[in-house]
């Protein structure tokens, strides 16, 4: 059986491996991102407390894909979709890529982020059943409870659920 394709931006990335649920993620789904979401990554100020480092090997390493994406597809997801225009590069970038090669809906496609604005444009694009949160998949891969309670209030559910129920009740516009 293939594994399910799970997209993740830049913060997950970094998330999963502060955390050490990397390996457990990646070996469990197939993990895929866009090439901006590895140099987000992979960047950063080591002199900052909260620079996560990632070595690019056990980065591109356990990627089951890195994707390209153009100023031309860009322009084509910000002009039809305008909730996408103020999302950060990175999600920007994926949302680009997965509106571009219509991907979503799909029931083996799950798409994380913990990124405010890009669940709400999520919903815009019809996607946000299809979120799932750091916790719920590292959870299905097996991740040991000390991994699972060292994530970082965005990156768990009941962030999450709450944030699409206020989303879906026109709370958060």
């Amino acid at each position: 059986m293939s594994k399910i394709r799970v997209f993740a931006d830049t913060n997950i990335i970094l998330e999963s491996f502060r955390t050490g649920c990397w390996t457990a993620l990646s070996k469990h789904f197939a993990i895929e991102t866009v090439e901006k979401c590895v140099e987000e990554t992979l960047s950063g100020n080591p002199g900052d407390s909260r620079h996560v480092a990632v070595p690019p090997a056990a980065l591109k390493a356990r990627l089951a894909g890195q994707h390209p994406v153009t100023r031309k597809e860009l322009a084509t997801l910000v002009l039809s979709n305008p909730s996408c225009s103020t999302l950060d590069d990175g999600e920007k970038h994926l949302f680009t890529w997965l509106y571009t090669n219509k991907l979503l809906p799909s029931q083996f496609i799950l798409l994380t982020t913990a990124d405010k604005a890009a669940l709400v444009a999520s919903n815009e694009l019809g996607w946000l059943d299809y979120m799932s949160s750091l916790e719920e998949l590292a959870r299905r891969a097996g991740v040991g409870r000390v991994n699972l309670e060292a994530l970082t209030l965005q990156y768990r559910e009941d962030w999450l659920s709450r944030i699409k129920i206020k989303i879906k009740l026109g709370i958060i516009p």
